[in-house]
């Protein structure tokens, strides 16, 4: 439209001199033949460098835009670049806090020696044994212990598959641990588990029970530890109650069982003999229908295990 626009303006120019020319005589028909040859070899030279600049101005414009599209791109994949690399190197070290994390458990568990006592056995044995080092008080060596009224899983059954499965879970974290028990078919009294332990140097010794009660709706996992009465371990009542809130407090937490919380007791042999702090964890009411059922779940005893290694893991951090 620019070059139109010009072309007319330069013609009107000429016309109106041609008629000047005219009336004053000084016009012929070749000279203005060749002139008007002349003036139309001058507009098209004109036209033509109106459409070189407008061209030149095109090219101009699309370098121009060439150039910032490129600088843009540039600039972006230059922004995205350390984006990237920044992303990459946060995923790095979280993956490296992770491991260190890991790492530093194992480092914390190394040295220290877990004894996992599950309770209970295949039969009982009523046999008598002293309540504690110098008693006069007897006790049987050693109960069934109760039954899953839901399941009908026995006590003794479900101790021992959540002691190897925590066995298993502590070595992987660098624990060295040692069972009183790894099959049902035993005769060992609570007296001899006890001592079990401390002849493996045990730094801790960690009771495996579960509950029972003649209300079904009793529910919820507690803790048993000696109080600071006891007439055997009194010294260990301290140690014994930290342990025992340790891992019942992270046995909650990771299952939801209700937290009765840990409460004292100085009647049980397998506590009064013991040399080391100690805990009988009872997980949960084999009389309650929704516990019995929930620690029969192998996803539900996962989080059982994991749990009490992570409330182990807390009472040796403290």
């Amino acid at each position: 439209m620019i070059i139109k626009r010009k072309g007319m303006t330069a013609l009107a120019g000429i016309m109106a001199a041609v008629m000047m020319l005219t009336a004053c005589g000084n016009y012929s028909t070749k000279g203005g033949a060749e002139e008007t040859a002349t003036v139309t070899e001058t507009e098209t030279e004109a036209s033509e460098d109106v459409i070189v600049a407008s061209t030149v101005s095109d090219e101009e414009e699309t370098t121009e835009e060439s150039t910032e599209a490129t600088e843009e791109a540039s600039t972006e994949a230059s922004t995205e670049a350390p984006t990237e690399e920044t992303s990459t190197e946060e995923a790095s070290t979280e993956a490296g806090t992770e491991e260190a994390s890991e790492e530093a458990k194992k480092t914390e568990a190394y040295g220290h020696i877990v004894v996992i006592d599950p309770g209970h056995q295949l039969k009982g044995d009523s046999t008598k044994e002293p309540n504690g080092p110098g008693s006069s008080t007897m006790k049987a060596r050693v109960t069934g212990g109760t039954r899953g009224t839901t399941t009908g899983v026995s006590e003794y059954e479900l101790t021992l598959d959540i002691g190897l499965q925590l066995r298993d879970e502590l070595e992987s974290r660098g624990y060295t641990v040692y069972m009183t028990r790894e099959v049902h078919e035993v005769n060992i009294s609570n007296k001899e588990r006890a001592e079990f332990a401390t002849a493996k140097n045990a730094d801790i010794v960690v009771r495996i029970h579960a509950n029972g009660s003649e209300a079904s709706s009793t529910n919820g996992a507690l803790a048993l530890a000696p109080s600071s009465s006891n007439p055997y371990v009194s010294n260990l009542a301290s140690s014994s109650q930290s342990l025992s809130k340790a891992v019942l407090n992270a046995y909650c937490d990771a299952t939801g069982m209700k937290n009765l919380g840990v409460q004292a007791n100085d009647t049980m042999t397998g506590i009064n003999w013991c040399t080391m702090p100690v805990t009988i964890i009872e997980m949960g009411f084999m009389t309650n229908p929704s516990d019995d059922t929930n620690m029969q779940d192998s996803g539900y005893q996962a989080k059982m295990v994991q749990g009490m290694a992570n409330g182990i893991d807390n009472y040796f951090a403290d």
